[in-house]
């Protein structure tokens, strides 16, 4: 009668297990909520190579760092005729920043010295 009982207890698990795995496994892996159907419509039209700055602007001002991205060459400003501008002394250097703004810091420290208005 045991041997009855474990092997219908066998059996009965092995029947469920079987259908456990069979199941569709709706697991989102990456977290992406797409559920494997491609992209996610959320994220489309979004450029800013997961470097989202916030929903406000920072307003930078006299005596504070610009962030250590806009102290590469890209971010540096060396046409000063179509900007109006006149050629920093040795030290400084001018920076733009992606909204546009542009200012004059100190190479050693890159402390913001200047900022300039109305250049275009």
């Amino acid at each position: 009668m045991k041997r009855l009982l474990g092997l219908t207890t066998a059996i009965a698990l092995l029947v469920t297990s079987a259908a456990a795995w069979a199941a569709p496994q709706d697991h989102d892996w990456d977290h992406d909520h797409d559920h494997g159907r491609g992209h996610n419509p959320k994220d489309e039209g979004r450029h800013d190579n997961g470097q989202h700055r916030g929903w406000e602007k920072h307003a930078y001002r006299r005596g504070e760092r610009l962030p250590d991205r806009y102290y590469e060459r890209t971010y540096y400003v060396t046409d000063y005729e179509h900007y109006h501008l006149r050629r920093p002394e040795p030290g400084y250097r001018y920076v733009r920043d992606d909204d546009g703004q542009i200012f004059l810091t100190a190479v050693a420290t890159g402390l913001i010295v200047d900022i300039v208005v109305n250049a275009h």
